[in-house]
């Protein structure tokens, strides 16, 4: 395969990736604001009751076509529905840099705009402390991650990071 494709396909799924956090995100809010338990922990303590799904969504966009699921946003709504923001807060509070690494990765895939790329560089250059030339998305995530043990590419660091905040939301 040829390093473009190769790029182009990584960076597609990373960017699926990024899709379903974000759905699971908005699935976990509207069952735990119905009152839906995890398999295992306690049940999150709402504020408000909300009568079916619908109003339930409506409430987690306040009142927008779309709710906005970027770190910031999720816990501040967390706290607002849910006391302390349990479980959203805690687990977002802990994996934010990480969270922050992602959605700019995410953003540098969606967005072809010179603040995305030059947010995109930082983080590169950050992480391998140079910014390899001819630098894709998809070449930096499945570069090595540099003191990984055992070596694992950004792509699965990143992913098997996002798993362990979501089993943190909904523990199993």
């Amino acid at each position: 395969m040829n390093p473009k494709r190769r790029d182009s396909l990584t960076e597609l799924a990373f960017f699926r990736v990024f899709s379903a956090w974000e759905a699971f995100l908005e699935e976990t809010f509207i069952l735990y604001l119905l009152g839906q338990q995890a398999p295992r922990g306690k049940r999150a303590y709402r504020y408000g009751f909300p009568p079916n799904e619908e109003a339930a969504y409506e409430w987690v966009a306040d009142g927008r076509q779309y709710a906005n699921w970027t770190v910031d946003q999720v816990k501040s709504r967390s706290k607002r529905l849910f006391r302390n923001g349990h479980p959203f807060d805690p687990t977002l509070t802990s994996h934010h840099n990480l969270l922050h690494q992602v959605k700019t990765v995410r953003n540098a895939i969606a967005h072809e705009s010179a603040s995305a790329r030059q947010k995109f560089e930082t983080l590169v250059r950050n992480e391998l402390s140079t910014l390899p030339p001819n630098t894709t998305v998809g070449s930096f995530l499945i570069t090595t991650k540099p003191r990984s043990s055992p070596p694992v590419s950004f792509f699965e660091f990143y992913l098997d990071e996002i798993a362990k905040a979501a089993g943190k939301i909904v523990p199993t």
